[in-house]
């Protein structure tokens, strides 16, 4: 499954945000990276649940439906 490419709004918890800024604060490579897909990704993943789409569904020329949308 895919993400749906659009604008997307988060909403960051209190307690997110300070994991966020200890992040930020220790330089912890590793634990960026388990913030990002717990708290960023799980959020986009999970407010799409329902809107996913193989990408073996729909277009035959998604290249063209890309180059056509972002003009």
């Amino acid at each position: 499954m895919v993400l749906e490419i659009k604008k997307t709004v988060l909403t960051i918890e209190e307690n997110e945000l300070i994991e966020l800024e200890r992040i930020v604060i220790d330089g912890d490579k590793e634990e960026a990276l388990s913030y990002l897909k717990k708290f960023v990704y799980g959020k986009i993943l999970r407010s799409q649940q329902g809107k996913l789409k193989s990408h073996l569904e729909g277009e035959s020329n998604p290249s063209l439906r890309f180059k056509n949308d972002n003009k």
